[in-house]
């Protein structure tokens, strides 16, 4: 029983993790975006960077083994609980979405020039608007999980 106990910790604590890097990154990009000439975003894109491979891929990793392991301690079969379906969907098409998008525009992000504006502003604006529609697929899988629907 402890380690049931234990494992519920540690996926709510990947949970917490996970949604909170991607939710706080958010803001913390648009801030420091918009205070770019004080700031060159270049190393604003490569904290993301590190934030997401510590807090991101470490969460979600731990999310997925724990969420594993309870699913099949609990003897439950994904296929037949909606709930777990749509909270595990939700979670790999932002999992599908960071590697395709968010990833590589971080990556490119990173390494473009303080003179090329034109290319950073679409770089960020695509980057925020698939990287909050990912940070809200996340938010739904928690609802899904929590309430079971």
């Amino acid at each position: 029983m402890a380690d049931v106990a234990v494992l519920k910790l540690l996926h709510v604590a990947a949970a917490v993790l996970l949604l909170g890097n991607v939710t706080v990154t958010g803001f913390w990009a648009l801030y420091l975006y918009s205070v770019r000439d004080a700031v060159p975003f270049a190393r604003v894109a490569k904290a993301i960077m590190w934030a997401d491979w510590i807090f991101t891929v470490g969460g979600g990793a731990l999310l997925t083994f724990t969420g594993i392991q309870l699913v099949i301690h609990e003897g439950l079969s994904a296929g037949r609980q909606p709930w777990l379906r749509h909270g595990i969907g939700a979670l790999a098409i932002s999992t599908l979405l960071w590697l395709v998008v968010l990833l590589p525009d971080q990556l490119r992000m990173e390494r473009i020039g303080p003179a090329d504006g034109v290319r950073l502003r679409r770089l960020f604006l695509r980057w925020s608007v698939v990287g909050w529609f990912s940070t809200a697929l996340l938010f739904y899988a928690l609802w899904a999980m929590v309430t079971k629907r």
